[in-house]
């Protein structure tokens, strides 16, 4: 698991789940943290950074919110592949689009 290496400024405008979720995002942006890595659990990182598990853990919300981590069931949460490696193609959007709408349009005709 990589060192996330997360720093909480004190006095700083920004919130402590402002801060945690800052830093992690730009670690995962800038590729320290690539698809898959495991993120520290919710409690190593609260007493890594000297504040509550709430905080953290709002703050991992925040970033499954936003696409760049994912829970794993019971064992904690990994980084997401990107979008563009997650995606299946737009060739593959399409085509379900068009099958899709030729079976309404199916539908459409039968009721005519």
């Amino acid at each position: 698991m990589p060192d996330l290496n997360i720093r909480i400024r004190a006095g700083s405008d920004e919130t402590k789940t402002q801060q945690i979720f800052n830093q992690v995002a730009s670690a995962i942006l800038a590729g320290k943290l690539g698809p898959g890595d495991a993120i520290t659990s919710e409690r190593a990182l609260a007493e890594q950074l000297g504040v509550s598990r709430n905080i953290v853990r709002n703050a991992l919300r925040r970033l499954e919110d936003h696409g760049l981590v994912e829970a794993v069931s019971t064992a904690g949460r990994r980084v997401r592949a990107s979008k563009k490696r997650r995606a299946t193609g737009a060739a593959g959007v399409e085509r379900r689009d068009r099958l899709a709408a030729q079976g309404n349009s199916r539908k459409a005709k039968g009721k005519r």
